[in-house]
């Protein structure tokens, strides 16, 4: 009996050194897919290239290393990777197609071999380095095909070439049936969660379009580098916009993520008026931009594929160091404007609270220092998503804010010009009329007053009534010039600069020098905006006037299909370099005002003068668009 025994364990040692190492994953009727978990498969890791021959020897001696984790996660890897497992057809019934899923896009080498006999036999070589169309199954993750005979059982050794990058490996092996659903639902998926980020940034585009502010901008990039980002990180970049650039599928992923911090941290520093309120962590935010362009640069310019695992190794831990610091400035400045009671940080912060945690979550996996696991890019989709509609919200709040305030400024500019107005008529017609109305008592009271001379004092009387009549008038054609419902725009203005350089050519001066330039297509406008557009360049030639005083002056009105561009240039004292940062003046804050209520833009800077003592006047630039809304007698402002 002993005898037998010992026979029977000679026999079976081979297999047993073959089959210790792992348990086999067995295929059923019920189950449709299967994932590598803790015990179901083993790893070997090797610094030097091996045979299938050295593979299958070390595998029998037990050199392969029972996995503890369901997903591999080896950080940046430093070694090549030799993954065992195997199938068994436990149904029995009939041969079952399935399909090996290894769900990691970013993979420089990998082959599949199945054992035959004491051989491997290669199922293909994958992995990005290669064109995406040479690949067998043309999807974002690598595929292998294989079939399963009634009762069989086959084994699977896995070759992974990732030095020098990160290296994350979910393998999932589905019925070939199943495979094909999950594609098409993950395709879904994807197309619906970018087309929502898509629209998102067409909507911030058209905000930025009505209101020419730089931070709508800034969110459409921002939206778009996400995108982007997420398109390169997860395979999709490479599938289906550069499928013909393996070298540009090794750089975009860090490219896309530096820019997209870089988006971030202006969004930040525009949103939350930084550079005002929070200089220190503004100045930060520059430099970490500056950092973010240049880990975004580097790898065009030094082809990582080809430099050791240490270079590797350094820039992948300065860029990840990078992007948590730039995150981590992003929400210190959220946290000090939230505590200071700043609406806009509200759900900004909330949204921020997501990004950093999805940021360092992601940094610390590709480090390999937190375990991986399955369904990554879910998680991450849908934490883009919830910061996305955040961030919308609070930059929706922020517009509407922006437009209320704007709206203020109109009527505070309107109660200062009654209230100048209620000064003009007290100081002046009131005061006037009170003087005659008491010359006209005394000239009641003295009956003994000659004819002549009573003659003479109503004579007087009536040029001041005249005067009065004169003020009165003057007043009058200030707020409504009775030119301004009868001729077009271009006309109203040539009125205005004809009266106003007549009313500046008094006691003996030249005057204003006016130059009023327009090109002869002229767009129409209700009495409503034309009125607005008149008032904005009131203002400006009373700046030019009074403040600036200047001698002359540069109008011109350029009519384009969508657009009235108003240009003005005076050869005034200038305006400094403070002013230009900030409008302090009450006309200029006007003109801003009235110029956002048009949906319009506005900029003043500095113009370089011969002709003037200081060397530089002021130009003025405004655009304003013709739409249809803006022309219509229902516009109201």
């Amino acid at each position: 009996m002993k005898t037998i025994l010992f026979f029977c364990l000679c026999i079976m040692y081979p297999c047993i050194g073959i089959h210790a190492a792992d348990s086999t994953i067995c295929i059923t009727e019920n189950r449709q897919a299967y994932y590598l978990n803790t015990g179901g498969w083993s790893i070997y890791e090797t610094t030097s290239p091996l045979s299938p021959s050295d593979v299958i020897e070390r595998y029998k001696q037990n050199a392969f290393k029972p996995a503890r984790v369901p997903v591999l996660n080896g950080g940046i890897a430093r070694q090549h990777y030799w993954i065992h497992f195997s199938l068994t057809q436990c149904s029995g019934s009939h041969a079952e197609s399935m399909v090996i899923d290894i769900q990691s896009p970013r993979l420089n080498e990998l082959e599949l071999f199945e054992m035959k006999g004491d051989s491997l036999q290669s199922l293909g070589k994958l992995g990005d380095l290669i064109s995406f169309k040479q690949r067998s199954s043309l999807h974002k993750n690598f595929q292998y095909h294989v079939t399963l005979p009634a009762g069989s059982r086959r084994d699977y050794f896995l070759f992974v070439n990732q030095v020098g990058h990160t290296l994350l490996l979910p393998v999932v092996i589905s019925k070939k049936d199943y495979f094909d659903k999950t594609v098409t639902r993950g395709y879904l998926s994807d197309g619906i969660t970018y087309g929502l980020l898509l629209f998102v940034a067409i909507f911030s585009f058209l905000f930025f379009m009505n209101t020419r502010h730089q931070l709508y901008l800034y969110y459409t990039l921002y939206i778009l580098s996400s995108i982007v980002w997420f398109l390169s990180y997860f395979g999709l970049g490479f599938e289906f916009i550069w499928p013909n650039f393996p070298a540009f599928n090794t750089i975009s992923a860090p490219l896309f993520a530096s820019l997209n911090l870089f988006l971030n941290i202006q969004i930040s520093q525009v949103l939350l008026n930084l550079k005002h309120s929070y200089h220190r962590i503004y100045r930060a935010g520059n430099v970490a931009k500056f950092v973010l362009l240049l880990a975004a640069l580097l790898p065009a310019f030094v082809n990582l594929d080809e430099c050791s695992y240490a270079v590797n190794s350094l820039y992948l831990h300065c860029f990840l160091a990078v992007i948590m610091c730039s995150t981590l400035i992003v929400f210190t400045a959220l946290l000090l404007a939230l505590l200071k009671g700043a609406i806009a940080a509200r759900y900004y912060f909330v949204a921020s609270i997501l990004k950093i945690c999805s940021i360092f979550n992601l940094a610390l996996l590709e480090l390999g220092i937190t375990p991986g696991m399955y369904f990554t890019e879910a998680f991450l989709q849908i934490g883009i998503l919830v910061e996305i509609i955040l961030l919308t919200y609070a930059i929706a709040k922020r517009y509407t804010s922006y437009r209320l305030k704007t709206y203020q400024k109109v009527i505070r500019a309107q109660e200062k010009e009654r209230d100048n107005i209620a000064r003009e008529i007290h100081d002046g017609i009131s005061s006037s009329l009170t003087a005659v109305r008491y010359s006209l008592l005394s000239l009641s009271r003295n009956k003994q007053l000659q004819p002549d001379a009573l003659q003479h004092e109503l004579s007087r009387l009536g040029d001041n009534i005249g005067q009065i009549q004169t003020e009165a008038r003057n007043i009058s054609h200030n707020l409504m010039p009775a030119y301004i419902k009868d001729h077009s725009l271009n006309r109203v203005i040539e009125l205005y600069i004809a009266d106003l350089q007549q009313k500046t050519a008094q006691n003996g001066d030249a005057g204003i020098e006016i130059l009023f330039d327009f090109n002869e297509t002229e767009a129409r406008f209700s009495e409503a905006v034309k009125l607005s557009i008149f008032r904005i360049v009131q203002e400006i030639m009373i700046n030019a006037v009074k403040h600036a005083r200047a001698s002359s002056v540069l109008l011109e009105f350029s009519y384009r299909k969508n657009e009235l561009t108003i240009v003005a240039e005076d050869n005034g004292i200038g305006i400094g370099a403070a002013a230009l940062k900030e409008i302090n003046g009450i006309g200029l804050r006007n003109i801003k005002s009235r110029v956002s209520l048009l949906n319009g833009y506005f900029i003043i800077t500095a113009a370089y003068r011969k002709d003037t003592a200081s060397g530089q006047g002021t130009r003025i630039t405004i655009r304003i668009p013709l739409s249809e809304k803006m022309n219509s007698e229902e516009w109201d402002y």
